[in-house]
């Protein structure tokens, strides 16, 4: 028995993710003839669409995240009222929320990896500082966005290891309509700060303490303030005595430990400046102590702690591409257009008369998912549509695609035999014809004779022939030039020598010299070759198990690069030949690659470069440099300025793991 789905305004309801008191959300599918794209659906309950305190704060919410387009931001795409129900559409985050994530290691008693907590809050940290920057294009407006509401429930993490921050619901912003009531408290209450008890006003820092104790949470796997009941979570949040991560988890580095406690201190005067120092903190000490941790690792750890929920959902989405969208697009269509099937919507309060527009109302809100409407004629694919009616001089963007000249005469013909072996009697079809020839006629089915007329040139045997041709002309060049006298080789180039070219040689028809290959057999001193780049004479090639395909009596050089480490690049070139076509080649252990930061004065005249060379590479920067991340090492830098003629060498260490700044002379 087929499953009757609910349509929703312009959605199809596909199941439901969260059942809540206020509002539930739902897997829904656009309903569009041009797109089938999956979104979140958050339907408010009908008896809160009808509060206007309620609509005003769903009205807050919107104006906080309808700008908001950030990576790490579920992006809104629609909002508006159905069958007296507020919605928005929002992106559908494939994925579960760190809650769950936590939840679930500490069934298997697994704790988070130090380095992926980091690169997670890492990017929780971008995308709160964006929401705290956030500026509107069009008029200018400073946001000052707070999310007031950052925790493990709240952070989306999907299966292929994006880091989505959702849940702007409560967010305090500049725009919003009125300050918290009395006696309320937003946000969850193990995630408060000291001064949001202290009755301080709030800024962006607040939000940093709720990152902090969240990284804590995963480093440690436990909860931060915990108690019996909520007077006593209050008293602990007051008193702010937070441990060191690495007190619990002896996995975690000191330089960690002052990064967590610094976004947790008491004094919000004492925390980060903003997210984004907080950020290139937590950054510089991931690759500092981790120099191999990449972003998909994410993902690879998220598959494999949900892989039987991933096999699950796959396995819903099969079902959902099965759907037969055409019932709901047509009874969309018949209630937009006034329909028996029109939704009765009453009209609802609203704190200002001006949140509900008249399309919100009936759920005809344009989403716009980047498709053209405008549609194009594809004549010159030569598929034949029977067209009657003459292009229009004008440019409606449909005018038919013009083919060259030399091609028209062989369309005509093709649209001509089309015409005598398909179609009713009353079918026509224009045939067009070379400039200069007779006017255009109407081919119908009682005119075959004419068609049969047709030169036979463009029958499937010539065709084939014609192709065949043309391959001999692309794959055998110089035999063509042989023996026809035509200069193929300096029309289309071609790498094999021509007879007579050479008299002193016999060219070997069976042999392609440019196709011969020598092999080169790789062992590894390490281990782990996974990372690992292979570079032959500069250009990205793949090593296939063990084995690398190279040109013959060609000098190879080969270099290797792997994160984290110093590039391998071999002593000798190595030649191969007919006598001695394979050739084994040793790579020794890589040599681990330490790195620090290098910071320039920033008072260098416009112009000003810095030159230097690192592991065989030549570098060449623009001036000044801000924590430039490199290799540690002894370096002769050039800082030069070709606009003023000016030119200065320096000798200069950068240490590892630290910022090192370049006296200037």
């Amino acid at each position: 028995m087929t499953r009757k789905y609910q349509r929703f305004g312009k959605y199809l309801i596909l199941d439901h993710l969260v059942d809540g008191g206020m509002a539930k959300i739902c897997r829904a599918s656009y309903l569009g003839e041009q797109a089938n794209k999956i979104v979140a659906i958050k339907m408010v309950q009908p008896q809160y669409s009808q509060n206007p305190s309620f609509v005003q704060m769903f009205e807050d919410e919107l104006k906080v995240t309808f700008g908001l387009v950030h990576p790490n931001i579920a992006q809104v795409y629609d909002y508006g009222l159905v069958d007296q129900q507020l919605y928005s559409a929002m992106e559908y985050v494939d994925g579960a929320n760190l809650k769950q994530f936590l939840d679930r290691l500490k069934e298997k008693k697994f704790v988070f990896p130090v380095e992926i907590s980091t690169h997670i809050i890492s990017q929780v940290c971008q995308a709160l500082h964006y929401a705290h920057t956030f500026t509107d294009k069009l008029t200018g407006k400073h946001f000052n966005i707070i999310h007031r509401d950052i925790s493990p429930h709240n952070i989306m993490l999907t299966y292929e290891g994006a880091v989505k921050v959702i849940d702007f619901g409560i967010a305090k912003a500049d725009s919003n309509s009125e300050a918290t009531q009395a006696g309320t408290i937003k946000g969850k209450l193990s995630y408060l700060a000291p001064e949001y008890l202290d009755g301080l006003d709030l800024d962006h820092r607040y939000d940093q303490f709720a990152v902090g104790i969240t990284l804590w949470e995963m480093l440690c796997s436990r909860k931060l303030f915990t108690a019996k009941n909520d007077l006593a979570v209050l008293k602990q949040i007051q008193a702010c005595k937070i441990p060191k991560p690495s007190s619990i988890n002896p996995n975690v580095p000191p330089e960690l430990d002052e990064i967590v406690l610094k976004a947790l201190s008491k004094d919000r005067n004492n925390r980060y400046e903003n997210l984004d120092k907080l950020n290139r903190s937590l950054v510089r000490f991931l690759y500092s102590n981790y120099p191999e941790f990449n972003a998909t690792d994410l993902s690879y750890f998220a598959k494999q702690l949900f892989k039987e929920e991933i096999v699950a959902d796959r396995k819903k989405f099969v079902e959902f591409g099965k759907i037969d969208i055409k019932p709901y697009l047509d009874d969309m269509k018949a209630e937009e257009n006034g329909g028996s099937n029109s939704a009765q919507v009453k009209d609802i309060p609203s704190a200002d008369g001006s949140f509900i527009t008249e399309e919100q109302r009936s759920g005809k809100i344009e989403l716009d998912l980047g498709f053209s409407h405008e549609t194009t004629n594809v004549d010159g694919l030569n598929l034949d549509f029977n067209e009657k009616t003459k292009p229009s001089a004008k440019n409606t963007g449909t005018n038919r695609i013009k083919r060259p000249a030399a091609n028209r005469e062989k369309t005509s013909k093709v649209k001509a035999r089309r015409s005598s072996t398909q179609g009713a009697s009353n079918r026509t079809t224009r045939a067009r014809v070379k400039a200069g020839s007779p006017s255009v006629k109407k081919v119908s089915q009682g005119k075959k004779r004419a068609v049969v007329q047709e030169k036979k040139s463009s029958s499937p045997l010539g065709i084939i022939i014609a192709a065949g041709l043309a391959l001999v002309v692309i794959f055998k060049p110089a035999m063509v030039q042989n023996l026809t006298g035509i200069p193929v080789c300096s029309m289309i180039g071609c790498s094999d020598t021509v007879a007579g070219d050479n008299p002193g040689k016999t060219q070997n028809p069976g042999k392609e010299p440019a196709s011969v290959k020598g092999v080169l057999y790789f062992s590894f001193a390490d281990s782990d070759t996974f990372n690992i780049r292979t570079f032959v004479n500069g250009k990205r090639k793949e090593i296939i198990g063990a084995k690398l395909e190279v040109p013959m009596n060609t000098p190879i050089q080969i270099k290797m690069m792997k994160p984290g480490h110093k590039t391998w690049v071999m002593e000798e070139s190595i030649t191969l030949s007919e006598d001695s076509s394979t050739k084994n080649v040793r790579v020794p252990k890589f040599e681990k690659k330490y790195t620090g930061y290098l910071t320039t004065s920033q008072n260098y005249p416009p112009g000003s470069k810095i030159s230097y060379e690192a592991e065989g590479e030549k570098h060449n920067l623009d001036l000044p440099l801000k924590e430039h991340r490199m290799p540690a090492g002894t370096y002769e830098f050039r800082i030069y300025n070709d606009l003023i003629q000016l030119e200065n060498r320096v000798r200069f260490t950068v240490e590892p793991n630290k910022r090192n700044e370049l006296p200037r002379n």
